[in-house]
């Protein structure tokens, strides 16, 4: 009877954790499903707009606000089905296991290298070297921005060789289990790693290069309002390159963790209620990282005072724009009368 007992209140503990993993994942899909549309949106209103338009900085955000809506289209419906619907796509076929692995880690990557390239940018944009300024423009931009989704890209190949459905239970994951766990680290890399760096080493050289560029802008007084705005801009760039940089490096820390946690140590040796848990804090830790992709309007573009007033700008005009329609057709209506 005792034994009944502890097997039922075992077999609860298991569908309460499996239960909270449902609903979590139902509302943060959606909600970052939700947000995230409508963030870039406005982050690709704002960076389009006349004055940000030339800006190669302001194209790199641009660039991975685009990135995200490939996560926001394609990872969270999918991953939603998934782990909140219990449909997987993944196990359709071993051809779909390998693909959808394959797009998905590539396209939550792809945000993070931009915003380091956006990084690298503002570093030669302030620079008081001519010639690694001229490194910062639209050309270099294009040349950059394709480099980085092909090698990219490349460094995600192994997926398709390696991942494969597996049974009891069923799921897609990479075979042998030593190169799933090879695979955890160097996405760590990849994702984390290398972009976190790039944003801070070059975000800190930038902030150096701007301590040292105030003294010499007064001693030789030549400051005119086309320079103050160009510089206006640069900085309230740079803010934004830092804050991103923050965001993304510790939210796809988590995510690349998570995506690993649960093949980082044997499983056999764990009972239903572990196994349960251990997936509900992997299954967190990844869709954290997809914070970063998703909300980085509302936290560092908005942390930004020219991005809020390009904002307040763009939809002032909209509002502009309705009321002189209402105005010509209540005219027109006059006319008609």
């Amino acid at each position: 009877m005792s034994s009944s007992n502890t097997t039922n209140d075992l077999a609860s503990a298991v569908s309460n954790v499996t239960q909270k993993t449902i609903m979590f994942t139902r509302y943060w899909c959606m909600t970052m499903f939700i947000l995230g549309l409508i963030g870039h949106s406005l982050n690709v209103c704002i960076f389009t707009r006349p004055a940000l338009r030339l800006n190669p900085c302001a194209r790199y955000f641009m660039a991975s606000a685009i990135a995200g809506y490939g996560v926001i289209f394609g990872v969270l419906p999918v991953r939603l089905l998934q782990f909140g619907y219990s449909r997987s796509l993944f196990l359709s076929s071993v051809t779909m296991c390998k693909m959808l692995t394959f797009l998905f880690s590539w396209a939550r990557i792809l945000p993070c290298w931009f915003i380091g390239l956006a990084s690298i940018d503002r570093f030669l944009c302030s620079s008081p070297s001519m010639r690694l300024r001229g490194w910062s423009s639209i050309r270099v931009f294009k040349y950059l921005i394709t480099l980085a989704i092909v090698f990219t890209g490349l460094t995600q190949m192994p997926i398709l060789i390696f991942f494969t459905i597996s049974s009891q239970p069923a799921i897609c994951l990479g075979q042998p289990n030593l190169f799933q766990k090879l695979n955890g680290f160097f996405i760590l890399i990849i994702w984390s790693l290398i972009p976190s760096l790039t944003m801070f080493i070059f975000g800190f050289l930038t902030i150096r290069h701007i301590q040292q560029s105030i003294p010499r802008v007064h001693d030789e007084n030549i400051i005119i309002h086309h320079q103050k705005r160009t510089k206006f801009i640069d900085r309230q760039l740079i803010q934004m390159t830092l804050m991103q940089s923050i965001l993304f490096g510790l939210t796809s820390a988590a995510g690349a963790i998570g995506g690993t946690f649960n093949v980082l140590d044997d499983n056999s040796r764990k009972d239903a209620l572990e196994l349960a848990k251990q997936s509900l804090i992997g299954n967190v830790l990844s869709f954290v990282g997809l914070f970063g992709p998703c909300l980085s309007f509302y936290s560092c573009t908005l942390s930004s005072q020219l991005f809020r007033h390009e904002l307040m700008i763009l939809l002032h005009i909209r509002e502009q724009h309705e009321e002189d329609d209402v105005t010509d057709a209540l005219t027109m209506q006059e006319r008609i009368n």
